[in-house]
This record gives C-alpha cells, sequence and structure tokens, in this order.
C-alpha cells in the first residue's frame, strides 16, 4: 500500500504523520495552494455588524483569523461545514453551535441552520474566492446576507515541477478530499503529462467527490469515505 496525499502541504504533513505511525508509505503531492486575502474596511464593518457566522473550511478560519481580532467572534452565533473546521474554532475559544454530524457539505450544512431558529438574522459567509454560492443564495431566501467575505484563494502551487512525479508509478491509493483539489489534480497531471493507472483506487471525503471522479477517471475504483477528515479517510482505506 502507498497513499498518495493531495491536500494542501499542511495539511497533508498532518495525514502523513497519521500514516507513518502506522508504517503505512505514502508520498505528499499537494496540488493546491492556499494564499490569504485581505478583507476590505467594509467586510470587516459587515463581519462586526452580523449576528451570524459561517466557516465553509479550516482555510476560512485560518485566513480570517491573521486579519481580525478573534474577540469580534465571541458573541456571534457560529456555524462550520465540518468537524475539523469545528475543532479548529474550538481551539481558539470560539463556541460553534451549528454544523452536520456528517457528510460535510454546503447543503448538509442548510439542513443544520434550517433547523435552528436563525429567520432575520444578519449572516456574514466567510469563504475562498470563487467558492461556490449555494449557502448565500439558500440563506438569503429567509435571512439577511451581510457580506460574503473571500479570506483566501486557491492556486497551483508555486513551483509544480519540484512535485514527487516519479513515485506515482508505485501509487496504490489517491486520497481526494474536495472539489477544488480534484480539479486541481487534474490540472497538474495534465501539465506534467502524468497517466493514472487503471489499477490506482481512488478514495474519496464523500459521494459528492466520488461522483466527479468517476466522471473524470472511469476505469478507476473509487471508495468513498464518510467525510473527508483523517480519521474518516484512514478507515475507509484500511476497510
Amino acid at each position: 500500500m502507498h497513499i498518495l496525499i493531495t491536500r494542501q502541504i499542511d495539511q497533508s504533513k498532518n495525514f502523513s504523520n497519521i500514516l507513518d505511525k502506522l508504517n503505512i508509505k505514502n508520498t505528499i503531492f499537494p496540488v493546491i495552494s492556499i494564499k490569504s486575502i485581505q478583507p476590505g474596511k467594509h467586510n470587516i464593518d459587515n463581519l462586526k455588524n452580523s449576528d451570524f457566522v459561517v466557516f465553509t473550511s479550516q482555510n476560512s478560519v485560518t485566513s480570517l483569523i491573521k486579519n481580525i481580532d478573534i474577540l469580534n467572534l465571541k458573541d456571534k452565533k457560529i456555524a462550520a461545514i465540518g468537524s475539523s473546521t469545528k475543532k479548529l474554532l474550538n481551539s481558539l475559544g470560539i463556541e460553534v453551535n451549528i454544523f452536520p454530524k456528517s457528510n460535510f457539505t454546503s447543503e448538509s450544512l442548510y439542513e443544520e441552520i434550517k433547523n435552528n431558529d436563525i429567520s432575520g438574522k444578519k449572516i456574514a459567509i466567510i469563504k475562498g474566492l470563487g467558492g461556490r454560492e449555494y449557502l448565500k443564495k439558500q440563506l438569503s431566501l429567509d435571512n439577511h446576507v451581510v457580506d460574503d467575505i473571500n479570506v483566501y484563494s486557491r492556486n497551483l502551487p508555486d513551483d509544480i515541477n519540484s512535485l514527487p512525479k516519479d513515485k506515482l508509478q508505485n501509487i496504490s491509493h489517491i486520497c481526494i478530499t474536495s472539489i477544488d483539489v480534484l480539479v486541481y489534480f487534474l490540472k497538474i497531471i495534465d501539465i506534467l503529462k502524468i497517466s493514472i493507472h487503471k489499477n490506482i483506487i481512488f478514495v474519496a471525503g464523500n459521494e459528492k467527490i466520488a461522483n466527479k471522479i468517476k466522471e473524470n477517471f472511469v476505469d478507476n475504483e473509487v471508495s468513498i469515505s464518510l467525510n473527508p477528515t483523517n480519521e474518516a479517510m484512514l478507515h475507509t482505506i484500511l476497510n
């Protein structure tokens, strides 16, 4: 078994450390780079005036707190799209009021939010540039979305040619934890002229990601994880 880890470098290292402790061979192949964006003054003012703040990823948390005082979030109701985002906020002393228990998608988060009384609330959504508009559109139906605040951008790694493409020959599994990761993975294998052997098993972070993988790699097996956390992805690989 040889696992290819494709998330951004810091998150890839966390999963690699877990695999190393289990003596599972792995290679870090980060296909996406995250760069923080400085929110404008109007974004910060809108955040301060909001009642309810929605975090769509770990990146939305780490990028935002580089630019604002975490105390600005203390008295607000908080929603997070998944357990890793929730844990990160908790570690910063921020209580998370709403989050999906599984299937960490915008759709699942919206269903959880609907079950709470937030009608008429002023909402700020913290997300990445070019990210989905689903939450904004749905929440705007019953609530006032103060701002859709883009706090980071997704990019190709600075030095694509330094990626260990020679090691892909021995890979047994490729982990894909988001649609964004898949999009950038496809870009990189196209740029580097890499062929993915049909014996390689893809491990998808959820069913939606799996369906997108199947559209692009019709001959490959795809295992579907309960969610894209390290723990769930590992469980899927081992079972």
